[in-house]
């Protein structure tokens, strides 16, 4: 909180208070005069039921005074004590919020310093394997090979959360820089795609893409990306059983968005005017109940986990919430459409600025 928040908030409290003093000091001059006329009156009336009369109107009118009186000065000392007490609340609150900030700051750090102090020795495990499987100690026995598969498969993937974790705790700290470059998507989308080919062949999903090469190229970092498209693609590859697995993109203007995303209940984070490429992965899985397609993009969120055990299913809930902080810092957004048993589809939303339009040829299907 700011700190002429509570100042400011005193500052006003006191010209109230300086208003209802106004009231009081009105009253009272009006009481005064209302009595002397009064008094006058009765002098020039020689009736005593005149007198009488008049005295007892006095008798009210002062009583309807002094309890307007007290009323006032009841609500201006409640007034002053609920102004302390909100500048006391006020002061607790920007307390608070710098001891927050601090634990973040420190939680970010130590996330970091952590993942740092993993990836070197991970590195080392991963060199390691790579030697025994070139023979560099050695050919390994029949019986050795699979072992090494299986350790060299949990070191990448322990090495896979550990950046995860310190691409977090970068985002939280603002220290993720953006270089952008300007991308063919269908040549990106293809060669992106290549590298999860092997782990679609081992589920046996078919995978189709369907961009245009007529579509205008997207001027954005093509690390992150990469990040957020490989993200999607291990996941729909994850919850998919069977089935197809679709890559697709389209040039969305701004007034048709709501028509893209016509069953959220609310339109992505984007700016308004202009156009966007709706870049979208789309698959034949599990699907997602309408109560966490939101709460999927919170840290450490999961849903569909697997078994606990099974750790190269299970993650650490992190995917998502990094790639929609990354969507967002290219100055897009991640929406997802789901239905259980039917599948999903996550839309990673791009703003477009068009360089050079290629009209060559037409998106096909692989």
């Amino acid at each position: 909180m700011p700190e002429h928040g509570p100042r400011l908030w005193l500052s006003r409290q006191r010209l109230s208070s300086f208003a209802l003093a106004l009231v009081v000091v009105f009253v009272v001059a009006g009481l005064v005069v209302g009595d002397h006329l009064a008094h006058h009156a009765a002098e020039f009336d020689t009736a005593a039921t005149a007198a009488a009369e008049l005295r007892r109107e006095r008798a009210v009118l002062w009583i309807c005074a002094l309890g307007a009186l007290s009323a006032l000065v009841l609500a201006l000392v409640h007034e002053r004590s609920q102004a302390r007490r909100i500048a006391e609340r006020s002061a607790d609150l920007e307390r608070l919020s710098i001891d927050l900030l601090r634990a973040n700051r420190a939680k970010s750090e130590f996330l970091a310093n952590v993942s740092h102090e993993l990836r070197t020795p991970l590195a080392a495990v991963v060199g390691f394997i790579d030697l025994l499987r070139d023979g560099a100690y050695g050919a390994l026995a029949p019986r050795q090979v699979a072992p090494v598969e299986r350790i060299e498969s949990s070191a990448n993937h322990l090495t896979e959360l550990v950046d995860q974790i310190l691409d977090l705790s970068k985002l939280a700290a603002g220290r993720l820089d953006v270089s952008s470059e300007n991308l063919s998507l269908r040549a990106f989308v293809i060669d992106v795609a290549s590298e999860v080919e092997s782990l679609l062949n081992e589920k046996g999903l078919s995978f189709s893409i369907v961009v245009s090469a007529s579509l205008p190229k997207v001027e954005t970092d093509p690390t992150h990306l990469r990040q957020i498209l490989v993200n999607l693609l291990g996941n729909a590859i994850k919850f998919t059983a069977s089935g197809t697995i679709t890559v697709r993109a389209a040039q969305v203007p701004d007034h048709s968005v709501e028509q893209v995303v016509s069953k959220l209940r609310r339109r992505p984070m984007l700016a308004e005017g202009g156009s966007f490429i709706a870049l979208q992965v789309s698959d034949t899985g599990l699907g997602i109940p309408e109560k966490d397609q939101e709460r999927i993009f919170e840290e450490f969120e999961q849903v569909n986990a697997g078994p606990r055990g099974d750790s190269m299913r299970r993650g650490t809930g992190l995917g998502l919430s990094i790639s929609r902080r990354l969507a967002r810092l290219l100055g897009g957004d991640i929406t997802v459409e789901s239905e259980l048993g039917a599948g999903s589809t996550f839309t990673v939303w791009l703003p477009l600025d068009v360089v050079e339009p290629r009209r060559t040829g037409r998106g096909e299907s692989r």
